[in-house]
Parts: C-alpha cells; structure tokens; sequence
C-alpha cells in the first residue's frame, strides 16, 4: 500500500468527519459543555432521559437482542424444516434419475466400443 494514499485517505476521512459532526451538533460548544455539566452522574455512569443509569438501558437493549435472537433461530428453524419436507424428497429423486442417466451414458459407451471393434 501507498504511504501517500494512505495518509491521503486519513486527511480526507478526518475532514470530512469534522465536518459531519459540525454540521449534525444539536446545539453550540458553549451549550453542550453546560448539558454535559449538569447531567447527573451516578456509580453506574450517566442517568438518561428516562431517569434509568446507563448499565440499565444497556441490559435493556441486550434482552431485547436476545429475544430477537431468539425469535431468528425459531424462524430459521421452521425454515430448515419446511426445506427438509418440501425440497429433499426433490433431492433424492434428482439424484436417482441422475444415477438412472448415468448408467444408461455408461451402458451406451460400452455399445459404441463394442460397435467400432466390429468395424
């Protein structure tokens, strides 16, 4: 890799995120700081809107993933058994009318040798 591009990637992506948090900031420095200044801070770090502290909006947020976890493997499992019901009687089928041509491909090899000795 090229130092330069490199460097190069680092200077714009740095630019340009300055600039995105310029522009998306809900109020000035000044008025942010203060915010900050006031919140209150308990052991558990800081309280949100919903005067819950921060641990608990994050056990919150990881039941919630481990029910929608839940909720996908379920799905994925009725799918794989839909597919086991529907899909892998086709299968086996295909694969024993695969093994049906197969040996007639073999048995008329053996006819066309037989036939081009006799020639």
């Amino acid at each position: 890799m090229d130092l330069k591009s490199l460097f190069a990637g680092m200077f714009t992506g740095s630019i340009a995120s300055s600039l995105i948090i310029l522009f998306t900031t809900p109020a000035s420095g000044p008025a942010v700081r203060h915010s900050i200044k006031k919140s209150e801070w308990t052991r558990a770090g800081l309280k949100s809107s919903t005067n819950k502290s921060a641990m608990e909006d994050w056990q919150y947020a990881a039941t919630e993933g481990f029910q929608a976890f839940d909720v996908l493997t379920k799905e994925m499992k009725k799918t794989y058994k839909r597919y086991k019901q529907e899909v892998e009687p086709e299968v086996a089928s295909i694969q024993e009318q695969v093994k049906d041509i197969s040996e007639s491909i073999s048995q008329l090899n053996k006819q066309i040798k037989k036939e081009t000795r006799r020639s």
